[in-house]
């Protein structure tokens, strides 16, 4: 189960990777409330038109609901042809979302941001900001990160439980 639920997690992290990349090379000024205070603050970011609002909302709402569908898939995909507790079916989701978060540390945050800092996770205006080199900004994040996980991987998993009871293993 737990090999399982680490594979699924690396692919949900591709999927969160590109998602993420995506919205900072086409709608930056939708994340810039994620980066350190400096960078917020020298970031040369054009006030976003009511259409690039509403594309970035657009792009948000459709990626992420595609994102959480994939989650519910797999938690349902595992249990499918085999009963289990609603406990094993936490645990296999929050295998698969904290997977997520500790790669959105390592990799994308403390190597690619931190470590390598390419030009195209640079905002405009903010090249040189100390906030690309802060470690800690991406740790306390991080932090955050593993509550908001918990909470979604308990939501998560009543969901795919009540389907699993309810619909499938009847």
């Amino acid at each position: 189960m737990v090999i399982n639920a680490l594979i699924c997690g690396l692919i949900w992290s591709v999927m969160w990777s590109v998602y993420v990349f995506l919205i900072l090379k086409y709608y930056p000024f939708s994340m810039l409330h994620d980066y350190p205070e400096d960078i917020q603050a020298a970031a040369a970011i054009d006030k976003p038109s009511k259409e690039q609002e509403k594309a970035a909302r657009r792009f948000g709402a459709v990626g992420g609901f595609i994102i959480f569908v994939i989650l519910l898939i797999f938690g349902l995909m595992r249990f499918y042809s085999e009963q289990a507790s609603f406990v094993q079916v936490h645990i296999y989701l929050f295998i698969v979302a904290m997977t997520w978060n500790v790669v959105d540390l390592l990799v994308m945050d403390w190597l690619i941001v931190c470590t390598i800092t390419p030009k195209w996770v640079v905002i405009r205006g903010t090249e040189g900001c100390k906030g690309y080199k802060d470690y800690l900004f991406h740790f306390k994040g991080f932090l955050i990160g593993c509550v908001y996980t918990t909470i979604m991987a308990v939501l998560f998993s009543w969901i795919d439980y009540g389907i699993l009871r309810l619909l499938i293993w009847r």
